[in-house]
């Protein structure tokens, strides 16, 4: 989703945005930011970084925490959607494809995203509710590397879903594995690793423009 769908990433936008709003100390903000720079380097575990962010949520209400998303989504990550990106998944469906959202974000963070495009298969990294509360604990795999490969395989397998016939876009050199396993990878706004791997199968590469879907 981030940087394939939208120019913004989504896990810094949503902390800025909460310090904006007074939710979280600037700490966590200058923490963040650190750890984005950790993880293009492949220096972060982020089974451990995810965790220890959704432990912060324990004991928050899901609707709460559905609401804050949309919130943060109206104000920052809807102009953020790229116009190549809208463009292409309308295009995908007029020819009758299926289109669904893989991402290693949770559900309450990708679903608006999903919703304005009318994309109704959300494929991501759950989490652990109990009687409509947050418990700060993640299912297991992460939607991630490997484990996002093993979310797709078990979702084509419930969906009918062929996905040697499939197309996946992604900007991640981390999303490789999934990106041998379909018919059509495309690397979009690739990082520099994930562009290497993409001159080297031959897959198609795309470069959006930052023009707003939704201005």
């Amino acid at each position: 989703m981030d940087h394939t769908i939208t120019w913004a990433n989504s896990g810094l936008s949503s902390v800025k945005f909460a310090r904006e709003q007074g939710l979280v100390p600037a700490s966590h903000l200058v923490m963040s930011i650190f750890k984005i720079i950790l993880y293009r380097l492949s220096l972060l575990d982020i089974e451990q970084w995810y965790e220890k962010n959704m432990a912060m949520l324990s004991g928050t209400s899901l609707r709460d925490m559905e609401h804050f998303c949309s919130l943060w989504f109206d104000a920052v990550m809807k102009k953020t959607i790229y116009r190549e990106a809208a463009d292409l998944i309308l295009n995908h469906r007029n020819k009758g494809h299926r289109v669904a959202v893989i991402s290693n974000s949770p559900r309450f963070f990708v679903k608006p995203v999903a919703d304005i495009l009318g994309i109704t298969d959300v494929i991501c990294t759950e989490v652990e509710e109990r009687d409509g509360i947050l418990t700060g604990r993640l299912e297991k795999p992460l939607c991630y590397g490997e484990g996002k490969r093993v979310y797709a395989l078990r979702w084509a397998g419930l969906s009918g879903v062929d996905l040697s016939e499939s197309y996946f876009y992604t900007d991640s050199f981390f999303d490789v594995p999934l990106m041998k396993t379909v018919g059509h990878p495309v690397a979009t706004n690739p990082d520099m690793r994930l562009k290497r791997v993409a001159l080297a199968y031959g897959w198609p590469v795309l470069k959006f423009t930052r023009v707003s879907a939704f201005e």
